[in-house]
């Protein structure tokens, strides 16, 4: 009988009448390994593979002795015919560094990496392969030499190390060079190196066969550098470092390396400098230095260096964005240095797209944006959006930007840090003309949307308003709205930092003049009105002040601020009165009413609201008679005067058809299917609410799709429909709640207790008014008078 490992393997397992998948599995390897075993590719496997196949197979002892003796390179001499090539004789180098003793952290991937050094290749005839990538200083040296350290008893034949200074001083080692320094580290004398590339790659993989080798190949350039120093054998395994993207390299693994999660930072932190110097300002400083592995461990030095400073006096110290690449540089640990050397590998670098990459990384840190698309680049840059595409994802290849979400790039902190310093050196108008065209883009943009989601509001007479811009093309409101989702915190960002270069003030009020469509639709009135009131204490055209005003009290209004509110209306009725603009004057009018409705002040609004579509007549207004009919139906409905009220609504919806206001008509409809449902008809109420909902959810509006099913509840409560009424209030209240709105949170939770107290449902229903009472209490005492009478019959209720 054939006396090797690979049959008796095969015979063991025929014995215990297994299939090669179920060992596999009982094993905890893959069926291909199994198969590569038994087929005699793999004549050595390593310890571990023999103890899972022991366990798996449950081996007597002598079974166990002769599959460790088949697995020995001592078990059989070559023959004659299998004899060893002459050479060299072979020397097992161990040329690993010591290890780092601060090492902390990064379990997940020690685990994956060693995981796949004990396992075997996926292909036959190829080693296992593994790839670390990730930004300057994030750890990946330390990570592959902790791995190696780890696993180097599992390749007898030794481990070799070659530092292929892909981003470093001096130049790049090349293939030739450092497959000579992988032969000398076996054994073969440097005159024995072959000259040529072809030779020595030749050379090496004859020299790597049948050897269990480790290879750490640290700080490639690029694939091309590597392709040819990776043995063609299955018993080895390489290891390769790299801040550039190596991903078109044949591996068994890729592994991204980010900054530390926040558990591990401070770990590593505490590692150097003892949890106590630390205390509470570790997190602080974990975040300081981006959780960069290498600014922990400078920030770590600092501290033993400086034995009578604080935790909290180094975190002070890193708060100054200005010189915290100073503090964070100490003999070799230098995260400025580290980062240069990304840099230079772009300026020095024969390909224009490097270089234009390296310039595109300086403009880009001179904006506070969180992040970047290829438009919002390409316009700070000065560049077109495809170029930018380009750059973008070049600086990502060499992790000097993430991108965690396609088509978003942003900076890590110490890497913005760097850039700002390459910034500072150009002059200042060109660093200022960066961010007005970044300014310029973000307003032409925002007035793109609002001329789309609402063609003929009166604030589309702004004096400064830009044509549309070529790119983002947007054809429809929703489009336009969910850009914005993604671009707001650049946009509120953007106008706080030009705010300080000074003379910019119009057109950053312009901006959040131009966004406010898209507030009124869906956005965040605590992200709105201090972003009103940022620009509106700035040099203005009056016009534009009186349109902030106008804004304020709405956004106002939207918080129950009602006092506020009719405060800021007042001073845009004045501002327009001054400069005789009576469509602004007449929404300013329009929009007071609506909020003394809000107060239920209703023979209070009825004049206002009057007075408004006289000027709106006055002026042939179509959209303003549309508004201030849609105003006339809620204080009618209110009043009691149903046939009032329908007339207007049904005028509202037909004036907002004709100048193109879906949204508009929308809302009249669901007003007056509410003035239908409250004069004693609900039934006829419900398809019009339906229809009104669905066209709302198409544009986009979810400020007004919450109040759509939310009157849709009042109406199903009204016909006995307890179930519906309930689903649909907490539609109302589950938009409500993703928009941040505290008035229409507190409006659908009143209603929702009201409904669930009337089924019986107290539990259910105290806690949901006593989040409305708690509002109501603080804003609207008439409706905290209802809702406390309601929350004492539901807890009356609860108790019985």
């Amino acid at each position: 009988m054939e006396d090797t490992f690979a049959a008796r393997l095969r015979d063991a397992r025929r014995a215990r009448g297994l299939t090669q998948e179920s060992l596999a599995e009982l094993a905890g390897l893959s069926a291909q390994a199994i198969g590569l075993l038994e087929r005699g590719v793999r004549r050595f496997p390593h310890p571990t593979t023999i103890d899972k196949l022991d366990k798996a197979l449950q081996l007597t002892p002598e079974e166990l002795a002769a599959f460790k003796r088949l697995a020995s390179r001592g078990a059989a001499g070559p023959t004659a015919t299998q004899a060893k090539p002459a050479g060299p004789a072979w020397v097992v180098a161990r040329q690993l560094p010591s290890a780092n003793a601060g090492f902390a952290g990064r379990t997940q991937q020690v685990d994956q990496l060693t995981e796949l050094l004990s396992g075997t290749p996926a292909q036959p005839g190829s080693p296992i392969v593994a790839t670390i990538r990730g930004m300057a200083g994030v750890g990946k040296t330390a990570l592959a030499i902790h791995a190696a350290h780890a696993s180097a008893d599992l390749y007898p034949d030794g481990t070799l190390l070659v530092n292929l200074r892909g981003f470093g001083a001096g130049t790049p080692v090349s293939p030739l060079h450092a497959i000579g320094q992988l032969l000398r580290g076996t054994g073969v004398p440097p005159d024995a190196v072959p000259g040529s590339l072809a030779e020595a790659v030749a050379a090496l993989r004859s020299r790597l066969a049948d050897r269990r080798v480790l290879l750490v190949l640290d700080n490639a350039q690029d694939v091309g550098q590597v392709a040819d120093l990776i043995p063609a054998a299955s018993g080895s395994a390489v290891l390769i470092t790299s801040r550039a993207t190596l991903t078109a390299l044949p591996a068994s693994l890729h592994l991204q390396l980010e900054p530390m999660p926040v558990d591990e930072s401070l770990r590593l932190l505490e590692t150097i400098a003892g949890a106590d110097r630390l205390a509470s300002a570790a997190a602080r400083v974990a975040e300081l230095c981006g959780h960069l592995p290498l600014a922990l461990s400078v920030a770590g030095a600092w501290l033993v260096r400086h034995p009578s400073a604080s935790g909290t006096e180094l975190a002070q110290r890193l708060d100054d964005e200005s010189r915290r690449l100073d503090l964070l540089g100490v003999d070799d640990l230098d995260v400025r240095a580290s980062l240069s050397l990304s840099i230079e590998q772009l300026t020095r670098s024969s390909d224009p797209l490097d270089h234009s990459a390296a310039q595109a990384l300086t403009l880009l840190s001179l904006s506070d944006a969180e992040d970047f698309t290829p438009e919002t680049a390409a316009a700070l840059i000065d560049t077109r959006p495809a170029d930018a595409d380009r750059w973008l994802e070049r600086l990502t290849d060499l992790h000097l930007l993430e991108s965690r979400a396609p088509g978003r790039y942003q900076f890590h902190d110490l890497v913005r840090a760097f850039g700002r310093e390459l910034a500072a050196r150009l002059p200042e108008d060109e660093q200022a003309a960066a961010l007005d065209r970044s300014l310029a883009f973000y307003v032409a943009v925002a007035w793109r949307a609002t001329s789309i989601g609402d063609p003929n509001a009166a604030r589309m007479a702004w004096p400064g308003r830009p044509p549309a811009p070529a790119s983002p093309a947007f054809d429809r409101s929703e489009q336009a709205l969910a850009w914005i989702d993604d671009e707001l915190r650049n946009c509120l960002a953007l106008i706080d930092q030009v705010r300080d270069l000074g003379g910019r003030d119009e057109l950053a009020a312009g901006l959040i003049v131009g966004l406010y469509n898209y507030f009124a639709m869906r956005g965040s009135m605590s992200d709105w009105l201090p972003a009103i009131d940022r620009v509106a204490a700035g040099q203005l055209d009056r016009w534009t002040l009186a349109q902030l005003h106008a804004d304020a009290a709405i956004a106002l209004a939207e918080l129950a601020r009602y006092d506020e509110s009719a405060v800021r209306f007042g001073l845009a009725r004045d501002l327009f009165e001054s400069i005789g603009n009576l469509r602004g004057v007449s929404l300013a009018t329009n929009n007071k009413a609506r909020l003394l409705i809000r107060m239920h002040r209703y023979r209070e609004a009825l004049p206002l609201v009057e007075h408004a579509l006289a000027v709106n007549q006055q002026l042939d207004n179509q959209r303003g008679l549309a508004a201030t009919n849609l105003t006339l139906t809620e204080v009618y409905t209110e009043l009691g005067d149903w046939t009032a009220a329908e007339a207007a609504s049904t005028a509202a919806m037909q004036l907002f058809a004709a100048v193109g206001d879906k949204g508009g008509a929308a809302n009249g409809r669901i007003d007056r299917a509410w003035a239908r449902a409250k004069s004693g008809r609900p039934e006829s109420a419900v398809p019009e609410i339906v229809q009104a909902t669905a066209e709302l959810e198409a544009l986009g509006h979810r400020k007004n799709v919450s109040d759509a099913h939310y009157v849709l509840g009042l109406v199903h409560a009204r016909l006995g429909d307890f179930e519906s009424a309930i689903e649909q209030t907490e539609h109302a209240l589950e938009i409500a709640l993703d928009v941040g709105d505290l008035r229409r949170e507190a409006q659908t939770r009143l209603e929702l207790g009201r409904v669930l107290n009337d089924i019986g449902e107290h539990d259910d229903a105290v806690p949901n008014l006593e989040f409305a009472l708690g509002f109501y209490r603080e804003h609207d005492s008439a409706l905290a008078e209802q809702t406390e009478d309601l929350l004492a019959a539901a807890r009356k209720g609860l108790s019985a």
